[in-house]
C-alpha cells in the first residue's frame, strides 16, 4: 500500500466490512515512512505476492496426496491392501506436520521468500521420486517419498501467516488468511482429483507427473514475483541492502538469501526454532489447539478414508466406485471449499470489526475473530458428521454421504483460517511459529472402527465436535485473562488498540 492508499483509508469512510458508515479505520499497525517497508507497497503488489504465495500453498498440497485415490494400482504391485496403501497419505499428512518445525526458524535466516522456492524445488523432486517408484519392493520407498513431499510441500503455508503479517493491516488480514489457507485446503482435495481423473485408464505413476510441470510453472512464479518482506521499522539501519537490478535482486534473494535479511545469528535461529514449543504449551494455544485437532482432525479422517469406503466392494459394505467415480465424488469437496471462500471472504473481518465498534468502541480484541465459527463449527461440522456415519452403518445413497462431506467440509474447513489467524494475533512476533497448527492423523480410525462399528464413530465425532465448540467459547468469555498466563518472551498482540475511530 503506498501512502495515497494509507491516507484513503485512514480519511475515508469505512467500507461495510466496519459494519459502520459513519467510521474510520486507523492503520495498525502504523507503517513507517521508508518506501521499502511492505506496508507502504502498492494494493497491486501486496495482492501479486499474496497470489504467488497461495498458488505455492495450493501445489504444495497438491503434491503429497496426489497419489490419494488411485489404491487399485498401487495394491496389485506393491501386493497391500488398500488400507495399507491408504498409509501413503498418512505418512504425506505426518510430513506436513513436521515440516513447519523445521523450516520456521529457518527461514529467519535465510529469508522468507528463498525458503520457499527451495521447498518448492525439493517438493517437485520428491513428485519425480514418488513416480518412479514402480518395483514390487518399492513400497516402503514410495511411502518416505510421500513422507518429504509433505515436508516440504506445507511450508508455504507455514510461512504464509508471517508474509501476510508484513504485509497486510489488521483489517485487511482475516479475508488474507482465508485466501491463503483455502488455497492450501483446496490443495489436498483438487489434488486427488485431478490425479483420479489422469490416472483413471493409466498407470498410477502419472498421477505425479502432472503436478512436476505445476510444481515447475510454481517455481517460475516464485522467483520472478516473490519479494522478501522482512522490515525493522523502527531501526532503518539494521535493513540491509538490495541490489537494484532485476537479476540481481532475483539473485540475491534466492541463491545468497541471507544477504537480503535481517541480521540474524545461529543462536537466534535456534532460539527461534524452540518458540513453536514455547507457545504451545501457552493456555491459549492448548485450548485452541484442542479445538483444532478436533474440528480439523475429524475431517482429515473422514477425508482421508472415503476413498476405502468409496471402493470397496459393495458385499464388504462400500460402493463399488471405480478411480473415476470416487473422483467424480471429490466434487462435494470442492463445493463445500467454495461456499467456504465466499463465507470467510465477507464474514471474516466485517464480524470482528462490527464487533469491536459495537461491544469495545472501536478498540480490538483477537476474541472477536471467533465469533465467525458459530454456524460452521457448533452447528454444520456435527450435522454432517452424524449424516455421514449414518450413511456408513446403514449404507444409505452416496448421494448422503456426498451431503455429508459437503457438510463437514464446510464446518470444518471453514475454522482453519479464523484459528490460524487467532492464534497468530494472540503472539504477533512470532506469527509463522504460531501458525504451526496441529494436525490431526487418521491412523486412529480404523481401529476405532473396528472396535465400536462405523456408525457409533462418526455419531461420536459429531458429539465431540459440539464439545470441543466449549473450549472456544471460553476464549470468548475469558480470552484477556487465559492469554496473560504466557511467556513474557513471546507476549504480543494488538489488543487495545483503537482500530475504529467515530
Amino acid at each position: 500500500m503506498d501512502a495515497k492508499d494509507s491516507k484513503d483509508i485512514e480519511t475515508s469512510a469505512s467500507s461495510p466490512a466496519s459494519g459502520a458508515h459513519d467510521a474510520h479505520l486507523v492503520l495498525i499497525p502504523k507503517p513507517s515512512t521508508h518506501p521499502r517497508d511492505p506496508l507502504n507497497w502498492s494494493s497491486g503488489k501486496k495482492y501479486m505476492i499474496l497470489s504467488v504465495l497461495c498458488l505455492a500453498s495450493f501445489s504444495g498440497a497438491i503434491a503429497p496426496l496426489s497419489g490419494q485415490l488411485n489404491l487399485a494400482d498401487q495394491e496389485e504391485l506393491y501386493k497391500k491392501t488398500k488400507l495399507q496403501e491408504s498409509y501413503a497419505n498418512s505418512a504425506a499428512l505426518a510430513g506436513m506436520a513436521a515440516g513447519p518445525f523445521f523450516f520456521a526458524p529457518i527461514s529467519h535466516l535465510l529469508g522468507r521468500s528463498s525458503v520457499i522456492f527451495w521447498c518448492i524445488l525439493f517438493t517437485l523432486v520428491c513428485q519425480i521420486w514418488g513416480a518412479v517408484m514402480t518395483h514390487p519392493n518399492d513400497y516402503i520407498p514410495y511411502i518416505i517419498s510421500r513422507l518429504f513431499a509433505g515436508f516440504f510441500g506445507a511450508v508455504p503455508t507455514t510461512l504464509g501467516p508471517r508474509i501476510v503479517t508484513d504485509l497486510f493491516f489488521l483489517h485487511q488480514r482475516g479475508r488474507a488468511f482465508m485466501a491463503l489457507h483455502m488455497a492450501f485446503l483446496f490443495g489436498t482435495i483438487a489434488g486427488p482429483t485431478f490425479s483420479g481423473f489422469v490416472s483413471a485408464k493409466s498407470f498410477f505413476p502419472v498421477e505425479f507427473w502432472w503436478t512436476v510441470g505445476l510444481l515447475g510453472f510454481t517455481l517460475i512464479c516464485c522467483f520472478c514475483l516473490l519479494e522478501e518482506t522482512g522490515f525493522d521499522r523502527v531501526n532503518f539501519e539494521r535493513n540491509p541492502e538490495i541490489p537494484q537490478g532485476l537479476v540481481a535482486k532475483r539473485l540475491a534473494t534466492f541463491l545468497f538469501g541471507q544477504s537480503v535479511v535481517l541480521p540474524t545469528t545461529w543462536k537466534e535461529t535456534a532460539k527461534i526454532g524452540v518458540t513453536p514449543f514455547l507457545i504451545g504449551i501457552c493456555p491459549v494455544t492448548i485450548i485452541m489447539g484442542i479445538f483444532t485437532l478436533i474440528s480439523f482432525g475429524f475431517y482429515v479422517g473422514v477425508n482421508a478414508l472415503t476413498p476405502v469406503w468409496l471402493q470397496k466392494p459393495v458385499a464388504a459394505g462400500g460402493y463399488g466406485f471405480t478411480l473415476k467415480q470416487n473422483a467424480a465424488f471429490t466434487f462435494c469437496h470442492w463445493i463445500g471449499i467454495i461456499f467456504v471462500q465466499f463465507y470467510g471472504h465477507y464474514l471474516n473481518d466485517r464480524i470482528p470489526l462490527a464487533l469491536a465498534k459495537r461491544w469495545n468502541g472501536g478498540s480490538w480484541k483477537p476474541e472477536y475473530r471467533l465469533h465467525v465459527l458459530w454456524l460452521p463449527s457448533l452447528v454444520i461440522n456435527p450435522i454432517g458428521l452424524g449424516i455421514f456415519g449414518a450413511a456408513l452403518q446403514y449404507h444409505l445413497h452416496y448421494m448422503v454421504l456426498a451431503l455429508a462431506v459437503f457438510l463437514v467440509t464446510i464446518g470444518s474447513l471453514a475454522s482453519v483460517p479464523v484459528t490460524v489467524n487467532y492464534v497468530v494475533e494472540c503472539f504477533t512476533r512470532y506469527p509463522a511459529e504460531a501458525g504451526i497448527v496441529i494436525r490431526g492423523l487418521p491412523f486412529y480410525i480404523n481401529p476405532w472402527v473396528e472396535a465400536v462399528d462405523v456408525g457409533w464413530v462418526y455419531g461420536m465425532m459429531a458429539f465431540f465436535a459440539i464439545f470441543s465448540y466449549f473450549f472456544v467459547m471460553l476464549l470468548m468469555w475469558k480470552g484477556h485473562a487465559i492469554r496473560g498466563i504466557q511467556f513474557s518472551s513471546i507476549s504480543s498482540s494488538e489488543e487495545g488498540e483503537k482500530l475504529v475511530e467515530e
